[in-house]
């Protein structure tokens, strides 16, 4: 697995200094290890690493849906909750160029309007198809 020896020297070398240090060792061994961990989480997504985040921060929707979903054993609400999202997202970019599709043939800011909307729609459209049937953050043969 792509960053488990580089996870694994962080941490023998995390414990060594770790059971050998005073307090103000330990918090401080404990924060590079989660640091270390989390950027290669991070770069095996494909992502950023921009530092650890607070404790407390708000999941958003999906992670308490995909946690209740996993105990109850039904996945229905987690997938009807998406599909409402997505449906929302691309009705709002499609009234957007609809609303923005009659304009005069020399009107040029109405023009650059429409293609403006058109190419949202298109873009985010086109993205959000490729992001679901070509995930970032696993490859689909590790599960």
């Amino acid at each position: 697995m792509e960053g488990e020896k580089e996870v694994k020297d962080a941490f023998t070398k995390a414990l060594n200094v770790y059971n050998n240090g005073n307090e103000d060792t330990k918090k401080l061994v404990e924060y590079w290890f989660f640091e270390t961990v989390v950027r290669i989480h991070r770069e095996g997504e494909g992502a950023g690493y921009t530092g650890l985040k607070p404790a407390g921060l708000d999941p958003g929707p999906m992670v308490p849906k995909v946690d209740k979903a996993l105990e109850d054993g039904d996945i229905s609400e987690v997938i009807k909750h998406l599909q409402n999202a997505v449906a929302e997202e691309i009705t709002e970019h499609f009234k957007h160029v609809m609303h923005s599709k009659d304009y005069g043939v020399d009107d040029v800011p109405s023009a650059r309007k429409h293609i403006n909307a058109y190419l949202h729609l298109t873009l985010y459209s086109h993205h959000l198809y490729h992001f679901i049937k070509n995930p970032v953050l696993h490859e689909k043969d590790e599960h």
